[in-house]
Parts: structure tokens; sequence; C-alpha cells
């Protein structure tokens, strides 16, 4: 009898011991679910915040601009789509590094105002927004058309398509400058006869009073994402987004805000 009652004991014991680690197994599956849950994929951009309206740095460095507004949208449309929490963290660095930077797998994408250049061995997104290249001038300039630009002193961004646009006058002494704020100093200086940029970064300098813009377009372009040769992966993800984007009323909004030309549809 005794013998009985110590092996149902036992086997008591044997149960009890099993529903606890049961529990156990259940509380590490749920811990687990949890921090699946709050996983967090970061994404990293190279950005030049010298291009307003763009991208450029407040009084307090941060990056403000259309580009940036344009981001927290994305990350809440990758969050909700992917089922993770994404993050999309701007790296500053010059425009003609950013290419470099995503050959090198330093960074995940490359968003500065880019335009479509067969020389950037990279991933094109499809575009976000139209844009041209145009010419700027001091106030004062008697230049009035883009033939009498030929032979001029012309400043422009190093490997931005405005470079191109600006060699191709005839006879125009280029010089290519990193930095966009610079570019617009020595313009105000009269250090160059005009400087040659995007459409959107044009109307913001003019905007301040210092400066005239040609009518007429040198080079009509569109803006787009960049991402490493053969990374197709993120710029699905990010072709999604600017799927969303273009049909969301922020679209519409952030154009109008920024001054950016809408994509026709």
């Amino acid at each position: 009898m005794k013998k009985l009652v110590k092996g149902l004991l036992v086997a008591a014991m044997a149960l009890t011991m099993t529903a606890c680690g049961g529990n156990d197994d259940k509380k590490a599956d749920n811990s687990a679910n949890e921090s699946k849950d709050k996983e967090t994929v970061t994404l990293t951009v190279g950005v030049s915040p010298d291009y307003a309206p763009y991208e450029s740095l407040d009084t307090d460095g941060t990056i403000v601009g259309f580009d940036a507004d344009m981001v927290k949208l994305f990350e809440g449309y990758l969050t909700e789509s992917e089922g993770k929490t994404y993050k999309l963290e701007f790296k500053q660095m010059d425009f003609d590094n950013i290419v470099t930077q995503l050959q090198g797998s330093q960074i995940d994408l490359g968003i500065s105002g880019f335009t479509y250049d067969k020389e950037r061995v990279v991933e094109w997104s499809n575009p976000y927004t139209a844009t041209a290249q145009v010419a700027v001038l001091p106030k004062d300039s008697k230049i009035a058309s883009a033939k009498d630009l030929e032979g001029k002193k012309i400043a422009a961004q190093t490997g931005a398509t405005g470079e191109n646009a600006a060699k191709a006058i005839k006879n125009a002494d280029v010089v290519g400058m990193k930095n966009v704020q610079d570019i617009f100093n020595g313009l105000a200086a009269h250090q160059y006869d005009a400087a040659i940029v995007d459409l959107a970064v044009a109307k913001n300098y003019v905007n301040s009073g210092n400066f005239k813009m040609l009518d007429g377009s040198l080079l009509d372009e569109k803006n787009y994402i960049i991402a490493k040769k053969g990374n197709k992966e993120v710029i699905e993800k990010i072709n999604k987004c600017i799927d969303k984007f273009l049909n969301s009323k922020d679209y519409n909004k952030l154009c109008d805000q920024y001054g950016l030309k809408k994509l026709e549809k």
C-alpha cells in the first residue's frame, strides 16, 4: 500500500513539474513573440542638407524640408506594411559622396534631390517629383536669355546634373562646387555670372530677393531615390512607399508647401 501511495506521489510531482515546464515554455515563446513584435529595422539614408527646399538644417541642426517630411511618412508606410518598426536615419555627407557610400555599402539609400544620370551606377526608384535645371543670376545681372550664358563663368554642384547642363553651354567656364550654399554666396558676390541648379532650389533663393531666374529650362528632369546597384529589395519597398505617397493628400500638400513641381499623372 505504501509503495502504491509513493508511486502516486511521484507521478503527481512529475505531472506538476511538466505543467510548470509547459508554462515556462509558453512564457519563453511569448517573450520571443514580444521581442519579434518590437523588432526595429533601420535604413541609413545619405543626404546633403544644403539643398533647400529638399533638405537643409534648421537652427538646431535638424534636417528639414520636403525630403525629410517625405521620409517620416515612409517610416509609417513601411512599419504598417512590413509588421516591423522602420526607422530611416539620415547620415550627412557631401552630395558627390553619396553614390560612393552606397557602392561601399556604408548607407542603404540616397535621398538628396537626385535626378537621373546614366553615369551613376545605382538602383533607381520610381520618380516622386518633376523638376528642371535652370539658371539663376545676381539680381542686377544684364543676362536676359540662355544664349547670353555662352562664354560666361557658371557655377554648379559637383556631381549633379546641373553641372552637365552647365557644361553643355557653349564656351562656358564651369566651376564645380560641393556645397550649394557656397555657390550662392559666390554668386551674390559676383564671383560667377550664373549658377545652374534645380528649379525648386532656384525658386527658394530667388524668393530671398537677391537673385533672379532665367525663363525656361536647360534640362527637364525628375527626382528619384537611389540604392546600391543590385539592392532591388529595398528599392521595391521604397517604390511601394512612393506609390502610396503620390496618391495621398500629403503629396499635394508638401509640393505646395515647398514649391516643388508635381508629377503629371
